[in-house]
């Protein structure tokens, strides 16, 4: 009897070691790989309880909240995104449980998870405790107040903006329409993803498009670093050029004869440019590699599009194919974000800059913001002094050229307007193309790059682009400059 006892004894010894093992393996050794498994509802548990950090314009207006919904079976709270302001979509992003995530939520994930400040040893004891995650608050350098100039200057047509403070690089505005709203992405994700007109495109950092005569502005630059090869003939200056079954006409079309490289760049009109571009593609090329046209520029950690390649015009055996590259409508294409460094670049007087959009960040319950640390670059695509005379042609085309229309009523006098429009040819349509900048009396610029898709002329561009710059413009003349640290 007595040795059924011991048996049952040690094989329930050997049973509770087996046991004791399994969990400590499952709950320490294991613990990782099993949470992360997707089937793991304790995982979609965690993540709904996590309180994300909020998202705030750079004067403190909300733009992305968490909010408590339902009790979770562990006892913690339930959250859910909630995004308030709709102008400003184009910038938060969406955060979706299923879907994943976009623009600021998914740049600063960590941060506004609190998995950035959180360490291993706080999190178990946060755990321990059932206390989810506190992430850390964002402050983006973008103004709701222009999210919604925007807004309300594109209406119904689709295109993107961006306005740069320079020579910080900091976004004032970053703007894509058509718009969606992320509080009701979950359930309209299948009408968005299938939607002809990609709403979820973020098209001032993914839409890629042919330059056009927005080109002109660079291939300008190679014209006046090279004095020796410009041409002295300006009689075909404004004749259409006829390429690749495309019929290039001036941006803005009147009687006057062209007598000059400048009236030329004033008009927008393209063979100029093209038959520099056909007779010396090295130094064109050379352009727009220094103006940054190659590479894709990085914001903040936001998806961008990727750079795609384009043949160097140097490696272009047909004339009429240089050409078609200098008139912005070969196989070089951009994004809004390109074009808005180009104008910050024209701006900073030849000097590109490093645009961004977060400039701090704030932890839970605390007070005070921390700045971002970032790299300043600023590196020469042009001389200071083709830049003046840029600058200058930019001028004259936003007083009598063709970004006339950009020279809206409302712009500040304190406040001087540069800018170019142009068009660019794009499937059976024209895209509309804005970029220009106004300088401020205390030695800041805004810079803008604004493209509108199917247009008839230039002018909705420019106008749009106009009302944009005037707002930022009021904007920056009514403010005391924040520090980076507040």
């Amino acid at each position: 009897m007595s040795g059924r006892i011991r048996n049952v004894a040690v094989g329930s010894l050997i049973a509770f070691l087996i046991v004791a093992i399994s969990l400590t393996y499952w709950s320490v050794v294991a613990r990782d790989d099993l949470r992360a498994r997707e089937d793991n509802p304790r995982r979609l548990e965690d993540e709904r309880a996590i309180v994300r950090g909020g998202i705030f314009d750079r004067n403190a207006v909300v733009l992305a909240r968490s909010e408590p919904t339902v009790r979770l079976p562990s006892g913690r709270m339930a959250h859910r995104r909630v995004y308030p302001q709709s102008s400003t979509f184009s910038a938060t992003g969406y955060y979706s449980l299923i879907y994943g995530s976009s623009g600021a939520e998914f740049a600063f994930d960590r941060a506004l998870r609190g998995a950035a400040r959180t360490d291993v040893w706080a999190a178990a004891l946060g755990e321990a405790l059932n206390r989810p995650p506190l992430g850390d608050d964002l402050r983006l350098t973008i103004d709701a107040r222009l999210q919604q100039v925007a807004t309300t200057a594109f209406g119904e047509r689709r295109g993107a903006a961006i306005v740069l403070e320079v020579p910080s690089g900091a976004v004032w505005a970053l703007f894509s329409t058509p718009l969606y709203d992320p509080n009701t992405l979950d359930a309209d994700w299948e009408r968005l993803r299938n939607d002809p007109a990609a709403p979820l495109v973020n098209r001032a950092l993914q839409g890629i498009y042919q330059p056009g005569g927005a080109l002109q502005a660079v291939i300008y630059s190679a014209l006046l670093a090279n004095p020796a090869l410009q041409p002295q003939d300006f009689g075909t200056a404004a004749v259409p050029l006829r390429l690749n079954n495309l019929t290039l006409r001036c941006a803005l079309e009147v009687g006057a004869p062209i007598d000059s490289l400048q009236t030329a760049f004033v008009r927008g009109c393209p063979p100029l440019f093209a038959e520099f571009a056909e007779s010396y593609p090295a130094e064109v090329q050379e352009k727009i590699a220094a103006f940054g046209l190659l590479g894709a520029p990085l914001l903040s950690g936001y998806p961008v599009a990727a750079a795609r390649p384009a043949t160097p015009l140097g490696e272009l055996n047909a004339a009429d194919e240089r050409r078609l590259a200098g008139a912005g409508q070969a196989d070089l294409t951009v994004t809004p974000l390109q074009m808005a460094v180009v104008a910050g670049g024209i701006a900073n007087y030849g000097n590109l800059i490093t645009p961004y959009i977060a400039d701090a960040l704030r932890a839970p319950n605390a007070e005070r913001w921390e700045p971002i640390q970032r790299t300043f670059l600023e590196r020469a695509a042009t001389t200071r002094e083709s830049a003046e005379r840029i600058r200058a042609a930019m001028r004259e085309a936003a007083l009598n050229g063709s970004a006339r229309a950009a020279n809206v009523p409302n712009l500040p006098p304190e406040a001087t307007l540069y800018a170019h429009a142009s068009l660019a040819f794009s499937g059976e349509g024209q895209n509309g193309w804005l970029i220009g900048f106004v300088e401020l009396p205390d030695g800041r610029s805004l810079a803008a790059a604004v493209l509108i898709e199917d247009v008839q002329n230039v002018h909705e561009a420019a106008r749009i682009g106009g009302e944009l710059l005037a707002h930022a413009a009021r904007l920056a003349l009514a403010e005391t400059p924040p520090t980076q640290s507040e």
